[in-house]
């Protein structure tokens, strides 16, 4: 079986977005089953109020710097791949996905308008604030927030190569390379759909096919990117070789059926 690696996760439109109904924060604590998602919100409820007492007489750029600062000091603790939402409350694991989404959580909260852009295998945020943009890397603790704009462009250019991020893959393990150059804005209720993508490709990983169906249904559900059409034909291949039982084969396919008919008429044309 072909091992898959995201890390999570687009820039086509000028898309800014805002505090919109308040509803992220559960959406985003639904995507994965939590001990205690009230604690989780309590935590967060916390960590906003605090943020709230030091807002006043900082710049935008300063109350980012601090809202990052404190977010590595108080929550995001190790680093590991596919890392969910509510493990960030948990036990501070965290990907730039768990991560971006913990973001943009205290970004609506606050009022700030800003882009969140995913590619193959990275996500990132970009801010508007008073005195122009900054790019919030929530993976890098000590250079993650960037101000110059310079330096955004070289980061944003960086991130445009894909190849970065496979380079720096296990060499032990084969993984999948998407045949996709992805650079797109994600809507904050878009995030949960990346979250139930990425708990896809852990269940095909470990060679569970149902759960894998199962979660990449409801990632498409809230969110249908063009990786999701090569995964799900990667899907349905594996299911239709596998010693599943025929009519549960079908029932797993089906979901998917519009993209083998979308790489057939593809392949048809050529």
């Amino acid at each position: 079986m072909v091992r898959l690696i995201l890390i999570a996760i687009l820039f086509s439109l000028s898309l800014c977005v805002s505090a919109q109904n308040g509803e992220l924060l559960p959406e985003l604590l639904k995507s994965y089953p939590s001990a205690s998602p009230s604690q989780a919100v309590d935590k967060m409820n916390e960590f906003v109020a605090r943020l709230e007492t030091k807002r006043a007489g900082k710049t935008d750029e300063e109350f980012l710097s601090l809202l990052f600062r404190d977010s590595h000091r108080r929550f995001f603790k190790k680093y590991e791949p596919y890392t969910q939402f509510s493990q960030v409350f948990e036990n501070g694991q965290y990907d730039c996905l768990s991560a971006t989404s913990f973001l943009s959580v205290v970004l609506e909260k606050f009022d700030f308008e800003y882009r969140i852009i995913e590619t193959n295998y990275h996500i990132f945020i970009v801010i508007n604030t008073s005195a122009g943009e900054v790019l919030i890397e929530s993976t890098d603790r000590m250079n993650g927030l960037v101000t110059e704009p310079k330096e955004i462009d070289s980061r944003i250019n960086s991130y445009r190569l894909n190849e970065f991020y496979i380079s720096m893959a296990p060499t032990n393990k084969d993984f999948y390379k998407f045949n996709l150059n992805l650079f797109q804005e994600v809507e904050p209720r878009q995030l949960p759909g990346l979250l139930y993508f990425n708990q896809a490709v852990i269940a095909f990983n470990n060679n569970d096919l149902v759960d894998c169906a199962l979660r990449l249904t409801q990632s498409k559900s809230i969110y249908e990117s063009p990786r999701t059409a090569e995964f799900a034909l990667i899907l349905v291949k594996s299911v239709l070789v596998s010693n599943l039982d025929d009519d549960l084969k079908k029932d797993l396919i089906r979901p998917f059926a519009k993209y083998l008919v979308a790489s057939a008429s593809a392949v048809a044309s050529r």
